[in-house]
């Protein structure tokens, strides 16, 4: 077990990445720890395999984060290792759109199988933001309308498109606003714990979700609601940063309908949520709603940075066939050695049937999270997610669900002082958040439940 953190080596390094890093990101942790009264003081990996991660120190924890979602089959898979090594003697960095790799290729031919419905053309990315970006352009380019629909507490990426329809924190976006697409609409995200306008705690579920949909389609068709220019609606399926925050059954539905009806392109960000996070391959497959454009990345990779939006061909076919250079592209596009770290990754979730064990799992887990979730009625307001994407709600005040995110940073150190690694999650830093590799063993769960009520019953010890 951990005791010590951080360690001296950790330390050190970190001191020394202050020199040359830009403040905004290494400094955080000072901000949070003023803000939340409790060391926020990093740590600095230094090898990770399965579900274990290992400091320049010498500690070794659980790693519940999945590296933000990304290690879904574990750190360090070893097929996935091999087809780097392999990948790597032989050819690291071709010409993307113009001689490109045959492994960029394979990948996009795996995705197109893969892939829900008639999704079945891709636009290769490095990131999760620039897939958003891309599916973002297709839309307008497919409607000839750059505006859209985006939900509160949804994070789509920092870049200055994806940006433009995230609603995660004021803080991110405001020295950017006139920088931003002025044609983007938020709009309320169907929180059933959390209702909007107005509705009340008890309101069904189904209720919840219709109230959204209407005031959407009063949005869309009303007089001078600025809603002219909207030409796609971009969702998470189930919300990641925001919270692991589920819409009610239906809702997806709906939009899907709603989209059908006004021509609207219907973009479905699984960038967290996708290959096998929830219980599915994918997220909408719950529901059974394909999109138009499905955009993923993080655990596709197995490690490395790539990203998709996958469209359909009568939507990607809108960008028509360049004249000269490619009106889309990059010069990384469809790298080689990352193609390669895809296949084996979707190979490995496809192959060992992970999404069918993640749901399984997944249900074990959140069981045990309920009981705590009763034994700690006050504090607990609600477990949230599925599959192995499941967080625990804290309020401060149960009737009145005042979101407490102090409660959530506290645990996050607590935790991790005793060798396990979680994150704080949700618009209000409330929503204490396990994406794990599904590899976790019954020891380590273990291990990490005996911890987890021994930190509730610290901190909110009266």
């Amino acid at each position: 077990m951990v005791t010590a953190i951080p360690g001296p080596r950790s330390e050190a390094l970190v001191e020394d990445l202050a020199r040359s890093e830009c403040p905004a990101i290494t400094a955080r942790r000072a901000r949070r720890a003023e803000e939340a009264g409790v060391s926020q003081d990093p740590i600095v990996w230094k090898r990770a395999r399965g579900a274990n991660v290992e400091d320049v120190d010498g500690n070794v924890y659980v790693d519940l984060t999945g590296a933000f979602a990304v290690a879904g089959i574990g750190h360090g898979h070893p097929r996935v290792v091999e087809a780097a090594r392999e990948q790597a003697e032989t050819l690291i960095h071709a010409m993307g759109d113009v001689y490109p790799a045959e492994q960029k290729i394979e990948l996009c031919r795996r995705l197109s199988e893969l892939a829900p419905g008639e999704l079945s053309h891709s636009i290769l990315g490095l990131s999760g933001a620039s897939a958003v970006e891309a599916a973002l352009k297709t839309a307008a380019v497919h409607t000839g309308r750059p505006g859209a629909i985006a939900f509160w507490g949804g994070y789509h990426g920092l870049n200055y498109g994806a940006l433009g329809v995230t609603a995660y924190r004021e803080s991110f976006r405001r020295p950017f606003l006139p920088q931003l697409n002025q044609s983007v609409r938020h709009v309320p995200f169907p929180d059933t714990f959390r209702p909007p306008f107005g509705l009340a705690p008890s309101t069904r579920p189904e209720e919840v979700g219709g109230a959204v949909l209407a005031h959407l389609r009063e949005m869309l068709d009303g007089p001078a609601t600025a809603s002219e220019s909207i030409g796609a609606v971009v969702i998470e399926p189930v919300q990641g940063r925001g919270g692991y925050v589920e819409p009610p059954p239906g809702f997806l539905t709906g939009l899907r309908e709603l989209c059908d009806e006004r021509g609207l392109v219907l973009i479905f960000d699984e960038i967290y949520t996708g290959f096998g996070r929830t219980g599915d391959l994918f997220a909408c497959d719950r529901e059974g709603v394909v999109p138009d454009i499905l955009v993923v990345g993080k655990a596709m990779g197995g490690g490395f940075p790539i990203s998709a939006a996958i469209g359909t061909e009568a939507v990607m076919s809108s960008w028509g066939l360049s004249s000269g250079e490619a009106v889309h592209t990059s010069t990384f596009l469809g790298n080689p050695l990352g193609c390669a770290m895809a296949i084996a990754a979707l190979d490995v979730v496809v192959g060992e049937d992970w999404p069918a064990r993640v749901r399984r799992r997944g249900e074990e887990i959140r069981k045990r999270l309920e009981v705590l979730a009763r034994r700690y009625s006050s504090r607990v307001g609600r477990v949230r997610g599925r599959g192995l994407m499941l967080g625990l709600e804290f309020v401060a005040d149960q009737e009145a669900r005042t979101p407490d995110g102090g409660l959530a940073v506290a645990l996050t150190d607590f935790c991790r002082r005793r060798g396990y690694l979680v994150l704080p999650s949700g618009r209000y830093g409330q929503v204490l958040a396990l994406s794990p590799p599904f590899v976790v063993n019954d020891v380590q769960w273990e291990g990490f439940f005996q911890v987890l009520d021994e930190g509730l019953k610290t901190l909110t010890a009266v």
